[in-house]
Protein backbone atom coordinates (compact mmCIF):
# COMPACT_ATOMS: atom_id res chain seq x y z
CA UNK A 1 0.00 0.00 0.00
CA UNK A 2 1.46 3.51 -0.76
CA UNK A 3 1.32 5.67 2.38
CA UNK A 4 0.03 9.40 1.19
CA UNK A 5 2.02 11.55 2.08
CA UNK A 6 -0.47 14.64 1.30
CA UNK A 7 -2.71 13.11 4.05
CA UNK A 8 -0.13 12.45 6.63
CA UNK A 9 1.12 15.73 6.56
CA UNK A 10 -2.45 17.42 6.94
CA UNK A 11 -3.20 15.06 9.93
CA UNK A 12 0.68 16.36 11.31
CA UNK A 13 -0.32 19.84 10.86
CA UNK A 14 -3.27 20.10 11.97
CA UNK A 15 -2.87 17.86 15.27
CA UNK A 16 0.23 20.09 16.17
CA UNK A 17 -2.13 23.47 15.68
CA UNK A 18 -4.58 22.08 18.10
CA UNK A 19 -2.09 21.16 20.66
CA UNK A 20 -0.31 24.47 20.47
CA UNK A 21 -3.78 26.32 21.31
CA UNK A 22 -5.14 23.91 24.03
CA UNK A 23 -1.86 23.59 25.91
CA UNK A 24 -1.59 27.97 25.40
CA UNK A 25 -5.22 27.91 27.03
CA UNK A 26 -4.38 25.80 29.68
CA UNK A 27 -1.58 26.73 30.86
CA UNK A 28 -1.19 29.92 33.28
CA UNK A 29 0.85 33.32 32.03
CA UNK A 30 3.56 32.85 33.76
CA UNK A 31 4.72 29.19 32.72
CA UNK A 32 4.55 30.29 28.95
CA UNK A 33 6.13 33.37 29.47
CA UNK A 34 9.41 31.01 31.19
CA UNK A 35 9.10 28.71 28.22
CA UNK A 36 8.73 31.77 25.46
CA UNK A 37 5.80 30.77 24.39
CA UNK A 38 4.29 34.09 25.36
CA UNK A 39 6.60 36.65 23.47
CA UNK A 40 6.05 34.52 20.30
CA UNK A 41 2.02 33.70 20.49
CA UNK A 42 0.90 37.28 19.01
CA UNK A 43 3.20 36.57 15.62
CA UNK A 44 2.07 32.74 15.57
CA UNK A 45 -1.73 34.62 15.69
CA UNK A 46 -0.52 36.81 13.08
CA UNK A 47 0.05 33.93 11.28
CA UNK A 48 -3.30 32.23 11.20
CA UNK A 49 -4.46 35.39 10.38
CA UNK A 50 -2.86 35.73 7.30
CA UNK A 51 -3.88 32.03 6.60
CA UNK A 52 -7.67 32.90 7.42
CA UNK A 53 -6.82 35.81 4.90
CA UNK A 54 -5.60 33.45 2.04
CA UNK A 55 -8.74 31.44 2.31
CA UNK A 56 -10.68 34.61 1.38
CA UNK A 57 -8.66 34.94 -1.39
CA UNK A 58 -9.25 30.88 -2.62
CA UNK A 59 -13.18 31.46 -2.13
CA UNK A 60 -12.96 34.36 -4.69
CA UNK A 61 -11.01 32.29 -6.84
CA UNK A 62 -13.24 29.21 -6.59
CA UNK A 63 -16.58 31.74 -7.19
CA UNK A 64 -14.49 32.80 -10.71
CA UNK A 65 -13.76 29.45 -11.78
CA UNK A 66 -17.69 27.73 -10.54
CA UNK A 67 -19.41 30.80 -11.78
CA UNK A 68 -17.40 31.21 -15.08
CA UNK A 69 -17.63 28.29 -15.88
CA UNK A 70 -20.75 28.38 -15.90
CA UNK A 71 -21.20 31.26 -18.33
CA UNK A 72 -18.54 30.28 -20.45
CA UNK A 73 -20.81 26.65 -21.28
CA UNK A 74 -23.70 28.64 -20.68
CA UNK A 75 -25.17 26.38 -18.44
CA UNK A 76 -28.80 26.31 -16.35
CA UNK A 77 -28.79 29.80 -14.75
CA UNK A 78 -25.60 31.69 -16.42
CA UNK A 79 -27.46 35.19 -16.49
CA UNK A 80 -27.50 35.14 -12.66
CA UNK A 81 -23.79 34.09 -12.74
CA UNK A 82 -23.13 37.00 -14.57
CA UNK A 83 -24.82 39.54 -12.56
CA UNK A 84 -23.05 37.92 -9.31
CA UNK A 85 -19.38 38.41 -10.60
CA UNK A 86 -20.30 41.68 -12.55
CA UNK A 87 -21.97 42.76 -8.91
CA UNK A 88 -18.69 41.68 -7.28
CA UNK A 89 -16.51 43.29 -9.61
CA UNK A 90 -18.10 46.63 -9.13
CA UNK A 91 -18.22 46.16 -5.56
CA UNK A 92 -14.92 45.67 -5.00
CA UNK A 93 -13.77 48.16 -6.98
CA UNK A 94 -15.76 50.81 -5.56
CA UNK A 95 -14.42 49.73 -2.07
CA UNK A 96 -11.26 49.66 -2.82
CA UNK A 97 -11.69 53.52 -4.18
CA UNK A 98 -13.53 54.55 -1.45
CA UNK A 99 -10.83 53.34 0.78
CA UNK A 100 -7.93 54.82 -1.46
CA UNK A 101 -10.07 58.15 -1.01
CA UNK A 102 -9.88 57.64 2.53
CA UNK A 103 -6.74 57.17 2.96
CA UNK A 104 -5.58 60.45 0.97
CA UNK A 105 -7.73 62.50 2.78
CA UNK A 106 -5.85 60.89 5.89
CA UNK A 107 -3.19 61.89 4.21
CA UNK A 108 -3.18 65.03 3.32
CA UNK A 109 -4.17 65.68 7.26
CA UNK A 110 -1.60 63.96 8.97
CA UNK A 111 0.79 66.24 6.97
CA UNK A 112 -0.20 68.63 9.07
CA UNK A 113 -0.78 67.11 12.33
CA UNK A 114 2.62 65.89 12.08
CA UNK A 115 4.42 68.84 11.86
CA UNK A 116 2.44 69.53 15.01
CA UNK A 117 4.16 66.40 16.89
CA UNK A 118 7.84 67.02 15.12
CA UNK A 119 7.52 70.48 16.89
CA UNK A 120 7.12 68.76 20.65
CA UNK A 121 9.91 66.37 19.48
CA UNK A 122 12.36 69.13 18.73
CA UNK A 123 12.00 70.72 21.89
CA UNK A 124 11.45 67.36 23.93
CA UNK A 125 14.90 66.49 22.34
CA UNK A 126 16.60 69.19 22.96
CA UNK A 127 16.03 69.73 26.13
CA UNK A 128 16.73 65.92 27.32
CA UNK A 129 20.12 66.90 24.88
CA UNK A 130 19.05 63.70 23.18
CA UNK A 131 22.15 62.38 21.07
CA UNK A 132 22.32 60.95 17.94
CA UNK A 133 20.11 63.28 16.63
CA UNK A 134 20.36 66.62 13.48
CA UNK A 135 20.97 69.62 15.19
CA UNK A 136 18.88 71.92 16.45
CA UNK A 137 19.13 74.64 13.75
CA UNK A 138 18.90 71.79 10.82
CA UNK A 139 15.71 70.49 12.29
CA UNK A 140 14.05 73.43 13.00
CA UNK A 141 15.12 74.77 9.33
CA UNK A 142 13.57 71.66 8.11
CA UNK A 143 10.28 72.31 10.09
CA UNK A 144 10.14 75.74 8.45
CA UNK A 145 10.61 74.09 4.76
CA UNK A 146 8.18 71.31 5.08
CA UNK A 147 5.47 74.21 6.32
CA UNK A 148 6.29 76.14 3.33
CA UNK A 149 5.64 73.07 0.60
CA UNK A 150 2.46 71.94 2.82
CA UNK A 151 1.02 75.47 2.74
CA UNK A 152 1.80 75.71 -1.72
CA UNK A 153 0.48 72.20 -1.85
CA UNK A 154 -2.62 72.88 0.66
CA UNK A 155 -3.45 75.81 -1.45
CA UNK A 156 -3.22 74.22 -4.86
CA UNK A 157 -5.81 71.39 -2.90
CA UNK A 158 -8.23 73.93 -2.23
CA UNK A 159 -8.12 75.33 -5.80
CA UNK A 160 -8.86 72.61 -7.29
CA UNK A 161 -11.29 71.04 -4.90
CA UNK A 162 -13.13 74.28 -5.79
CA UNK A 163 -12.81 74.29 -9.18
CA UNK A 164 -14.46 70.98 -9.59
CA UNK A 165 -16.77 71.18 -6.43
CA UNK A 166 -19.94 68.80 -7.23
CA UNK A 167 -21.51 69.90 -4.09
CA UNK A 168 -25.08 72.05 -5.28
CA UNK A 169 -24.89 75.77 -4.59
CA UNK A 170 -28.76 75.26 -2.92
CA UNK A 171 -26.61 73.07 -0.56
CA UNK A 172 -26.27 74.47 3.06
CA UNK A 173 -23.44 72.08 3.02
CA UNK A 174 -21.96 74.60 -0.28
CA UNK A 175 -21.69 77.63 2.27
CA UNK A 176 -20.03 75.12 5.13
CA UNK A 177 -16.93 74.20 2.18
CA UNK A 178 -17.04 77.93 1.42
CA UNK A 179 -16.44 78.64 5.28
CA UNK A 180 -13.35 76.14 5.44
CA UNK A 181 -11.98 77.18 2.96
CA UNK A 182 -11.37 80.97 4.39
CA UNK A 183 -10.88 78.96 7.72
CA UNK A 184 -7.71 77.13 6.13
CA UNK A 185 -6.77 80.16 4.17
CA UNK A 186 -6.48 81.97 7.82
CA UNK A 187 -5.11 79.82 9.58
CA UNK A 188 -2.36 78.96 7.05
CA UNK A 189 -1.52 82.77 7.09
CA UNK A 190 -1.53 82.22 11.26
CA UNK A 191 0.64 79.50 10.88
CA UNK A 192 3.05 81.30 8.56
CA UNK A 193 2.78 83.98 10.83
CA UNK A 194 4.04 81.80 13.72
CA UNK A 195 6.75 79.73 11.52
CA UNK A 196 8.16 83.29 11.02
CA UNK A 197 8.30 84.32 14.25
CA UNK A 198 9.98 80.66 15.26
CA UNK A 199 12.61 81.32 12.93
CA UNK A 200 13.13 84.60 14.21
CA UNK A 201 13.48 83.58 17.79
CA UNK A 202 15.94 81.36 16.85
CA UNK A 203 18.41 83.77 15.21
CA UNK A 204 19.29 84.52 18.67
CA UNK A 205 22.26 82.82 21.18
CA UNK A 206 19.76 81.71 22.66
CA UNK A 207 17.18 79.40 21.60
CA UNK A 208 13.06 80.51 22.51
CA UNK A 209 10.95 78.03 22.42
CA UNK A 210 7.69 79.77 23.05
CA UNK A 211 6.87 80.00 20.06
CA UNK A 212 6.46 75.94 19.70
CA UNK A 213 3.06 75.91 21.53
CA UNK A 214 1.06 78.43 19.27
CA UNK A 215 2.43 76.79 16.03
CA UNK A 216 1.99 73.38 17.24
CA UNK A 217 -1.72 74.20 18.17
CA UNK A 218 -2.05 76.43 14.58
CA UNK A 219 -0.87 73.46 13.04
CA UNK A 220 -2.86 70.35 14.24
CA UNK A 221 -6.21 73.00 13.59
CA UNK A 222 -4.87 73.88 10.32
CA UNK A 223 -4.97 70.00 9.53
CA UNK A 224 -7.55 68.98 11.03
CA UNK A 225 -9.51 71.56 9.28
CA UNK A 226 -8.06 70.30 6.16
CA UNK A 227 -9.67 66.91 6.41
CA UNK A 228 -12.79 67.92 7.20
CA UNK A 229 -12.85 70.29 4.04
CA UNK A 230 -11.91 67.49 1.93
CA UNK A 231 -14.46 64.95 3.45
CA UNK A 232 -17.14 67.56 2.81
CA UNK A 233 -16.25 67.21 -1.11
CA UNK A 234 -15.50 64.02 -0.91
CA UNK A 235 -19.01 62.80 0.67
CA UNK A 236 -20.74 64.70 -3.14
CA UNK A 237 -17.60 63.21 -5.02
CA UNK A 238 -18.43 60.27 -7.84
CA UNK A 239 -16.49 57.73 -5.81
CA UNK A 240 -18.35 57.94 -2.65
CA UNK A 241 -21.92 58.58 -5.01
CA UNK A 242 -21.32 54.79 -6.43
CA UNK A 243 -20.17 53.23 -3.38
CA UNK A 244 -22.98 54.88 -1.64
CA UNK A 245 -25.57 53.45 -4.62
CA UNK A 246 -24.16 50.46 -4.49
CA UNK A 247 -24.05 49.88 -0.98
CA UNK A 248 -27.18 51.78 0.59
CA UNK A 249 -29.30 52.39 -2.28
CA UNK A 250 -28.92 48.30 -3.29
CA UNK A 251 -27.01 46.06 -0.87
CA UNK A 252 -29.40 47.46 2.43
CA UNK A 253 -32.42 47.61 0.00
CA UNK A 254 -32.12 43.73 -0.99
CA UNK A 255 -30.91 42.75 2.48
CA UNK A 256 -34.59 44.29 3.75
CA UNK A 257 -36.30 42.33 1.25
CA UNK A 258 -34.83 39.07 2.02
CA UNK A 259 -35.46 39.77 5.68
CA UNK A 260 -39.08 40.83 4.97
CA UNK A 261 -39.82 37.61 3.08
CA UNK A 262 -37.81 35.76 6.36
CA UNK A 263 -40.52 37.24 8.10
CA UNK A 264 -43.75 35.39 5.89
CA UNK A 265 -41.67 32.35 6.54
CA UNK A 266 -41.37 32.88 10.17
CA UNK A 267 -45.29 33.81 10.57
CA UNK A 268 -46.08 30.86 8.47
CA UNK A 269 -44.05 28.49 10.64
CA UNK A 270 -45.03 29.95 14.01
CA UNK A 271 -48.91 29.39 12.74
CA UNK A 272 -48.10 25.69 12.09
CA UNK A 273 -46.47 25.56 15.77
CA UNK A 274 -49.11 27.33 17.12
CA UNK A 275 -52.13 24.57 16.80
CA UNK A 276 -53.15 23.75 19.72
CA UNK A 277 -53.38 20.04 19.71
CA UNK A 278 -51.06 18.80 22.27
CA UNK A 279 -49.88 19.84 25.94
CA UNK A 280 -46.86 21.44 24.83
CA UNK A 281 -48.44 23.88 21.80
CA UNK A 282 -51.18 24.97 24.31
CA UNK A 283 -48.26 25.79 26.66
CA UNK A 284 -46.28 27.58 24.22
CA UNK A 285 -49.13 29.42 22.69
CA UNK A 286 -50.59 30.81 26.34
CA UNK A 287 -46.56 31.49 26.40
CA UNK A 288 -46.33 33.45 23.17
CA UNK A 289 -49.76 35.40 24.03
CA UNK A 290 -48.33 36.50 27.09
CA UNK A 291 -45.19 37.73 26.40
CA UNK A 292 -46.81 39.53 23.02
CA UNK A 293 -50.16 41.34 25.24
CA UNK A 294 -46.60 42.06 27.97
CA UNK A 295 -45.08 44.03 25.04
CA UNK A 296 -47.72 46.30 23.85
CA UNK A 297 -49.52 49.08 25.49
CA UNK A 298 -53.10 47.16 24.73
CA UNK A 299 -52.10 45.43 28.24
CA UNK A 300 -53.60 48.09 30.20
CA UNK A 301 -57.23 47.18 29.08
CA UNK A 302 -56.85 43.43 30.11
CA UNK A 303 -54.54 42.68 33.28
CA UNK A 304 -51.83 45.39 34.59
CA UNK A 305 -49.94 42.49 35.72
CA UNK A 306 -49.03 41.22 32.05
CA UNK A 307 -45.76 42.82 31.68
CA UNK A 308 -44.49 41.16 34.97
CA UNK A 309 -45.75 37.23 33.35
CA UNK A 310 -43.96 38.81 30.04
CA UNK A 311 -40.32 39.41 32.34
CA UNK A 312 -41.11 36.32 34.30
CA UNK A 313 -41.18 34.22 31.31
CA UNK A 314 -38.17 35.60 29.77
CA UNK A 315 -35.88 35.48 32.80
CA UNK A 316 -36.62 32.10 33.92
CA UNK A 317 -38.40 29.36 31.85
CA UNK A 318 -36.77 30.91 28.19
CA UNK A 319 -33.43 31.09 29.94
CA UNK A 320 -33.30 28.06 31.63
CA UNK A 321 -34.27 26.81 27.89
CA UNK A 322 -31.88 28.60 25.97
CA UNK A 323 -28.77 27.63 28.69
CA UNK A 324 -29.42 24.04 28.31
CA UNK A 325 -29.33 24.07 24.16
CA UNK A 326 -26.15 26.80 24.82
CA UNK A 327 -24.92 23.87 26.65
CA UNK A 328 -26.06 21.57 24.36
CA UNK A 329 -24.23 23.18 21.78
CA UNK A 330 -20.84 23.85 23.72
CA UNK A 331 -20.83 20.08 23.84
CA UNK A 332 -21.23 19.44 20.40
CA UNK A 333 -18.77 21.68 19.20
CA UNK A 334 -16.19 20.84 21.97
CA UNK A 335 -16.58 17.22 20.58
CA UNK A 336 -16.74 18.45 16.99
CA UNK A 337 -13.44 20.15 17.61
CA UNK A 338 -11.83 17.33 19.24
CA UNK A 339 -12.27 15.07 16.11
CA UNK A 340 -11.50 17.19 14.01
CA UNK A 341 -8.21 17.79 15.90
CA UNK A 342 -7.50 14.02 15.77
CA UNK A 343 -8.19 14.15 12.02
CA UNK A 344 -11.61 11.64 12.68
CA UNK A 345 -14.24 14.10 11.18
CA UNK A 346 -12.22 15.23 7.78
CA UNK A 347 -13.15 12.08 5.48
CA UNK A 348 -11.58 14.15 2.67
CA UNK A 349 -8.13 13.16 3.92
CA UNK A 350 -8.67 10.91 6.76
CA UNK A 351 -10.07 7.84 5.35
CA UNK A 352 -8.32 5.48 2.92
CA UNK A 353 -9.96 5.87 -0.82
CA UNK A 354 -10.58 2.60 -2.39
CA UNK A 355 -8.37 0.85 -4.73
CA UNK A 356 -5.18 2.66 -2.18
CA UNK A 357 -4.60 -0.47 -1.19
CA UNK A 358 -3.38 -3.86 -2.44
Amino acid sequence: MEENYRKTLIKILTFLGGIYFFVEFILPKAVLEKIGVAEHHSFISYGFIVVGSMAVGLGIINLFMVHGSRIIFRRKDWFSSVVLLVGLLVMMFATVSDWRSGLRITSETRKWTLLGEFTEVIEKDFNEKKEGVPSLDVRVNALLESIDQNAQQTSKLLKSKQGASRIPKQEPKFVLAQSYAKQIANMQQAVLSDSKELEASFDTETPDFAPFAPLRQSLDQLGVTVGKFLQLHYEYSGVRQTYNFLFHGLFVSLGSAMFSLLGVYIAAAAFRAFRVKTLESSLMMIAAVIVMLGQIPFYVYIYDGLPLWRQWLLEVPNSAAFRAIKIGASVAGLVMAFRMWFSIESESFADDTPGESA
